[in-house]
């Protein structure tokens, strides 16, 4: 007869049949664990150890012991099909909200944290799942953390059914983790599978054999994740931004149940990386309460990024702490705070070649415009808030046919330029396509004159026909509205309003053009088609309220070069005046050597964006050199 056993080395499938009593004593346990444990579990007496078990989880939390929170619910979007948990969670710690055909009683007595429980341990502890669904590290999350911070407020039977079956699922799903990480499986789920389950199990079950091993592997896993997916600054890599909340969910978990226990997680670099990473997700969440570049994803970022917040102890008065303070007021619908008057202690805005992403950033206040761009795949992603309201997001898309022939893009953009200063972000991204052709895409956003600049240029081409394309999604909530005389897009929102305009077509349309500008469909839809040696594609979406109505003019201007006009294949220059602000864009598309004149202004650097005053004067605020 094979002998019944259970530890983290070892599993008897038997185990999971036998009687509560046969149950403890096929515990395989180290020797140093707990005496009061060993000697209940070897004689099978589960009164007695459960006892012993609660006492010893609330000595090792001893006056650092924290109250349940559920946290497990800033990762309940990554698994969809545990939705019926989430009532019952909240239910757990008193947020639940009756259903509207539920009547509320005139008077309820205020019920016990093990009164509001039983339906969730049922639901935890029910029939046990297959480890190989998605389902099965948050339901274990949830019962780890059940154990780890209520442990006297649950019910002795109710302790016990919870701590069975969580050993088991433990041990189970541990054992059953292929070597080799999943691809196809977010980065988010493996963490919590490959490393929180490992931790709060072993931190859970101290005791019994292997444990020690197991959360030592748990912790191993969380910190190299967190350096490995991040810059040096704390950059999150682009791959992670769409479910950042979600894989920030699993380090911030792990850190605070680790204090509440007196454990360390994280080395010095790793807890310095934490917050780093910490300040570095603040900005990337909207006024609105919802995460940047989710793409689609229904994530609320707030819960665990007040967690991360607490347990990084970043100061409120900070520029970081201080946004998010923000958009806590802006959620609950109070106004805006007065921004404090000591200056910039910090710039709002970063790029990471490592991360291949970037935000631009205007300030730290609510109000603020900023651009979220990752260049990780086929096409880069936009993230546009204006004035703190969302108007872009989602995939910048391109297609460019040369001589009749579709144009195969690289699987990911490469910055090549990068420039943050007090008058505006910039960053420039390259795609080098078949022989010499390269495509570069250009954003750039003004830090106080509230428009953004995108642009794509293509050059290298040997003097074809080249058809181009671009598309912009815009916001839910944003309505195009086309101009009837001009070929200005309006872009509407209750209490907002932009405008875009495309700088190399013709403004109006009684004029005819093989180009087109379009605002349908949710997107903006910009075609150009040239022949020659290149493309400039510009677009100006400014949002300027006292220029939301104003007249607007633009128009291509001509550019010499030793004193010949050059065709706007080679540098290509445009004029936007719309009210007092004039505007001055300028490409070079193939450096010949030499200098170049447009509005009177010679340059020898490849862009010039700089305003125009009223005596015809341009004064750049950015310049990049070839």
């Amino acid at each position: 007869m094979t002998q019944v056993s259970l530890s983290f080395s070892s599993y008897s499938a038997d185990v999971s049949a036998a009687s509560d009593a046969e149950f403890l004593k096929a515990i395989e346990w180290e020797r140093g664990a707990n005496p009061s444990l060993k000697a209940a579990a070897s004689t099978g007496d589960v009164k007695a150890f459960i006892a012993a078990c609660q006492q010893h989880l609330r000595q090792a939390k001893g006056d650092a012991a924290t109250g349940y929170s559920a946290s497990i619910l800033w990762s309940h979007a990554a698994f969809p099909d545990e939705a019926e948990l989430v009532p019952l969670l909240e239910e757990a710690i008193g947020v639940a909200k009756p259903r509207k055909t539920q009547r509320r009683p005139a008077v309820k007595a205020t019920r016990t944290f093990a009164q509001r429980v039983p339906s969730l341990i049922y639901a935890l502890t029910g029939e046990p799942q297959t480890v190989q669904t998605d389902n099965a590290a948050f339901a274990l999350i949830a019962s780890l953390e059940l154990l780890a911070c209520t442990d006297n407020k649950l019910r002795p039977q109710q302790f016990w059914r919870l701590w069975r079956h969580s050993l088991l699922s433990a041990v189970r799903l541990i054992r059953a983790l292929p070597e080799e990480v999943d691809p196809t499986i977010p980065t988010d789920v493996n963490l919590m599978e490959r490393g929180e389950v490992p931790f709060l199990a072993g931190l859970v079950f101290e005791g019994i054999a292997g444990a020690s091993l197991t959360m030592k592997a748990g912790k191993k896993e969380l910190g190299s994740d967190l350096i490995g997916n991040t810059d040096t600054d704390g950059t999150p890599h682009a791959d992670l931004v769409e479910r950042l909340p979600l894989w920030l969910a699993p380090l911030v978990r792990a850190t605070c149940i680790g204090r509440a226990f007196d454990l360390r997680v994280w080395n010095r670099d790793q807890e310095e990386r934490l917050q780093s990473v910490v300040e570095r997700s603040i900005p990337l969440c909207r006024p609105d309460g919802r995460a940047a570049l989710s793409n689609g994803l229904k994530l609320q970022p707030l819960p665990v990024l007040n967690a991360a917040a607490e347990v990084c102890g970043l100061p409120e008065i900070g520029p970081v702490g201080s946004y998010l303070k923000s958009v806590k007021r802006a959620i609950s619908g109070k106004p805006p705070a007065r921004p404090r008057a000591d200056g910039v202690l910090s710039m709002p805005s970063n790029q990471s070649d490592f991360a291949r992403f970037a935000l631009l950033r205007s300030d730290w206040t609510v109000q603020a415009d900023s651009v979220a761009i990752a260049h990780h795949r086929h096409f880069p992603q936009l993230d546009v808030t204006a004035s703190g309201r969302p108007l872009i997001h989602g995939d910048w898309t391109i297609k460019l046919t040369i001589g009749g022939v579709p144009v195969e893009l690289a699987e990911e953009w490469t910055c090549v330029c990068w420039q943050s200063d007090p008058d505006a972000d910039y960053i420039e991204l390259q795609m080098l396509g078949p022989g010499k052709l390269r495509v570069e895409r250009i954003v750039m956003l003004s830090r106080a004159e509230r428009f953004l600049l995108l642009a794509d240029s293509v050059s290298g081409v040997p003097n074809q026909r080249i058809e181009y394309q671009s598309e912009l999604p815009l916001s839910d909530d944003i309505q195009p509205r086309p101009d009837t005389a001009t070929r200005e897009v309006q872009l509407a929102a209750k209490g907002f309003r932009a405008r875009a305009f495309p700088l190399a077509v013709t403004q109006d349309r009684v004029q005819s053009t093989p180009h087109n500008f379009a605002g349908a469909d949710g997107k903006l839809t910009l075609t150009q088609v040239a022949q020659g040696e290149g493309l400039f594609a510009p677009l100006i979406l400014d949002w300027g309220v006292s220029r939301s109505r104003g007249n607007a003019q633009w128009r291509t201007l001509t550019v010499t070069e030793d004193g010949r006009v050059i065709g706007p294949d080679i540098a290509a220059g445009h004029r936007l005046k719309i009210d007092d602000l004039q505007l001055l864009i300028y490409r070079s598309l193939k450096d010949t050597g030499e200098s170049r004149a447009v509005l009177g202004y010679h340059t020898w650097n490849e862009t010039v964006v700089g305003r125009v005053n009223k005596k015809g004067d341009v004064d750049p605020f950015l310049m990049v050199e070839a």
